[in-house]
């Protein structure tokens, strides 16, 4: 059967975020979004909450219920009915050839849309929730998320995982047949985050007109090994001249930063510029020499994330440094696109920091080869390509 000539595709945002417009998630629909719109299809966007999108695209606000918002492993089990009768509405009236669902805990309406309209329908996998509330949050009702994400996987015609490695966990954990499974990993707006971005205004707003920045840029949670950086910045600082560490984010482990940063004795040589909106976030990071992302796993299982910031500092041309762990061991190739560092070391950081700031050649050369991965690998465009070659497997 030959593709159609114009799609029309379903978005469906499903989890509670309130008024956040921002953050991974955002970024993953609005980047695939734009690069549908970009490829001359139809957009339709049901969403729980507000979204930053292309004009050309149809949006459908389907909002949580204001009396169930304190108790969020609650709020999504009537969301499941009261939006599927909503999104029923919205195909009917749209007529899309499938629809595209970010997994998201304790939701199993994909499955419903499904079962009740025979839609094709692809999810998005970018981890499983029961392994991430467990090890990185709080579960009350394991055994109700279980069935839930059993339903969605069960009911998906096609299930995109962010990675090889999450795939596979995905394959044991709920027995997906892996052809059923697809890796595409996430992108980025290669126009949006770009080396010709001028840092000027953001290097004046924080004092580092004529120093070497070391940025990290992200939000402070243990994984992202940001209590590492911290740990690292009093060397930093003391054997780079005019060097100063720009953390550009917050989270969770803010206080734990500050504690020692000044425990350190060097507080006012770092700079935290706490939550930053994304569409300022480029010039940010064009304010920054060279991108740390010291990634830590203290689990049993392979780290099985690829965080879109990885990519943005891959598009912006920049010198990155990042741990040699999990599926970042596929995106990161020791001084050809970035400098490879064994994780949980602080001294690692430290010589990799030096050896970047030394050799300027090999800084510019792996900038130049992340910006060039970015291009040919990672935009939103060439993923949503993917997307429809899945799309042309099912109806075929």
């Amino acid at each position: 059967m030959e593709i159609y000539e114009k799609l029309r595709v379903l978005f469906w945002r499903v989890g509670f975020y309130g008024a956040l417009t921002e953050g991974g998630v955002a970024s993953l629909y609005s980047g695939l979004v734009d690069a549908f719109v970009k490829l001359g299809h139809k957009t339709i966007f049901a969403s729980s909450g507000p979204m930053i999108l292309p004009k050309e695209t149809e949006f459908y606000l389907i909002e949580y219920s204001k009396l169930l918002r304190n108790f969020p492993e609650v709020l999504t089990f009537p969301y499941n009915k009261t939006s599927l009768k909503k999104i029923l509405k919205i195909v009917e009236t749209n007529q899309p050839h499938f629809f595209y669902l970010h997994h998201h805990d304790f939701h199993y309406g994909g499955a419903k849309l499904k079962e009740r309209t025979g839609l094709p329908f692809i999810l998005h996998f970018d981890s499983i929730e029961y392994w991430v509330k467990k090890n990185w949050g709080k579960l009350y009702f394991g055994n109700l998320l279980k069935w839930c994400e059993q339903i969605e996987v069960a009911q998906a015609d096609a299930i995109i995982t962010i990675s090889e490695v999450l795939k596979k966990q995905a394959c044991e954990f709920y027995n997906i047949p892996p052809h059923k499974v697809h890796s595409v990993p996430n992108g980025v707006d290669i126009n949006r985050f770009n080396p010709d971005i001028d840092g000027n205004e953001i290097r004046q707003k924080y004092g580092l007109e004529n120093k070497f920045v070391v940025g990290y840029s992200g939000t402070f949670n243990q994984y992202h090994g940001v209590d590492l950086i911290a740990k690292a910045s009093k060397y930093i600082v003391n054997e780079i001249p005019n060097s100063v560490v720009f953390f550009i984010g917050d989270g969770a482990l803010r206080e734990k930063v500050e504690e020692i940063l000044k425990a350190d004795g060097i507080r006012n040589k770092v700079v935290i510029t706490g939550l930053v909106p994304y569409s300022d976030i480029p010039k940010y990071l064009a304010a920054c020499d060279v991108m740390v992302s010291p990634i830590t796993h203290k689990h049993n299982d392979e780290f099985f994330g690829t965080p879109i910031k990885h990519y943005e500092y891959k598009a912006m041309g920049k010198p990155i440094i990042a741990s040699n762990i999990g599926t970042l061991k596929d995106i990161f190739v020791h001084q050809v696109n970035s400098f490879v560092i064994p994780p949980d070391s602080v001294e690692a950081i430290i010589e990799a920091v030096k050896h970047i700031y030394n050799n300027p050649e090999l800084s510019r050369m792996i900038a130049q080869n992340a910006r060039q991965d970015a291009i040919q690998k990672h935009s939103w465009e060439v993923n949503a390509r993917k997307i429809i070659q899945i799309y042309q497997q099912l109806i075929d």
